[in-house]
């Protein structure tokens, strides 16, 4: 299914305030977790961005592990929903969801990008660490929590379990 147009308005820029802001949303039907809403904001005037995949129905909680172990488990496509936590034990990654989060679909590969990219010059020998797993070098484990349980991990090794009790602690 091609990802269908629901919205398409012209806003004011959160950035520089200018009624230039371009905003369209999508609605696109995935097989794993259903309808999703994909944005694509951007401003004329000052290049704003904004571009986020979120859930438009949402389902039970679940936890997706996948262990990474090759090329074929990097290249994996990872849908990250906006409410989902990710740990990374081996390399000490945990990303809590915020009020301004956004999803993510990627790679196993790309999801480590975003992690370096974020971090910057604050590593302290954690992107060492990132570049071995980005590269193969290094064996992890990826889990996703995700109480909206739209989040999903495309590869027939990640091992998904839901359960309500994942998210009442």
């Amino acid at each position: 299914m091609e990802p269908i147009l629901i919205m398409n308005e012209r806003l004011k820029c959160p950035a520089c305030g200018k009624e230039t802001l371009s905003a369209k949303d999508y609605l696109y039907e995935t097989p794993q977790v259903g309808k999703l809403v994909l944005s694509n904001w951007e401003c004329e005037s000052c290049n704003f961005r904004l571009r986020d995949v979120k859930p438009y129905e949402t389902q039970e909680p679940i936890r997706i592990e996948l262990d990474v172990e090759c090329e074929e488990d990097l290249s994996s496509l990872v849908y990250r929903s906006a409410f989902a936590s990710v740990n990374i034990p081996e390399l000490g990654v945990e990303i809590e969801p915020a009020s301004a989060s956004q999803g993510n679909l990627t790679t196993v590969r790309g999801l480590l990008e975003i992690v370096r990219d974020s971090v910057g010059g604050i590593c302290e020998g954690g992107c060492e660490k990132i570049e071995l797993a980005m590269d193969g070098r290094t064996r992890f484990r990826l889990v996703i929590d995700d109480p909206s349980g739209t989040s999903f991990i495309k590869n027939n090794k990640a091992k998904v379990t839901r359960s309500l009790s994942l998210f009442q602690q």
